[in-house]
């Protein structure tokens, strides 16, 4: 806070402090998801839509929820800890890729969704090179780590050829019981 700034109330929009952050990933990575479980816990949506009742904040198009994939971005505002975020849930057929060419240069970051399979890094290697060659700042959101055994550890060396910078490991999930619940 820089002298002669006051504080905002509590929920107030601060323009200052406004970002704009995509989620991007390759198709049914979970980005939509993602974003619904943002907006519930940040306390924007009561209750967290699924896609399988076709109740998400986003995907409202017709043919989105008919084939059960985003076919334009969403955007959905909420605010934590007095800053305000503007996530963009961008489609992950490659077919819409032309829209999010459009919009990344303009966040500020970029979430990058993706799961622990060998068989996604080609897809994940598309997105991260050319967000790389853009110089947007990015990270990875390991998704769908309760469907594998594999530990963190040893899943950022197979996701390493996808990434033309070194992956370095930031936060671990929270384990219960043996199952991954966060």
């Amino acid at each position: 806070m820089t002298m002669g700034q006051e504080l905002a109330p509590r929920g107030a929009r601060r323009p200052d402090t406004a970002r704009c952050i995509a989620i991007a990933g390759p198709f049914l990575s979970g980005k939509t998801t993602l974003l619904e479980a943002i907006l519930t816990r940040t306390g924007t949506l009561p209750r967290q839509g699924t896609i399988a009742d076709k109740s998400t904040i986003g995907d409202t198009a017709p043919e989105a929820r008919d084939h059960g994939m985003s076919s334009e971005a969403n955007i959905a505002e909420t605010t934590f800890l007095d800053d305000t975020f503007t996530f963009i849930d961008l489609p992950g057929s490659i077919e819409f890729q032309t829209e999010s060419a459009a919009i990344l240069p303009a966040c500020d970051a970029v979430i990058v969704v993706c799961e622990p399979d060998p068989k996604r890094v080609p897809a994940l290697q598309l997105i991260l090179k050319n967000l790389t060659s853009h110089n947007i700042p990015h990270l990875l959101f390991l998704n769908k780590m309760d469907t594998v055994s594999t530990r963190v550890r040893d899943i950022l060396p197979m996701l390493q050829p996808a990434s033309p910078r070194p992956l370095v490991l930031r936060q671990i999930p929270i384990w219960n019981n043996g199952v991954s619940t966060g």
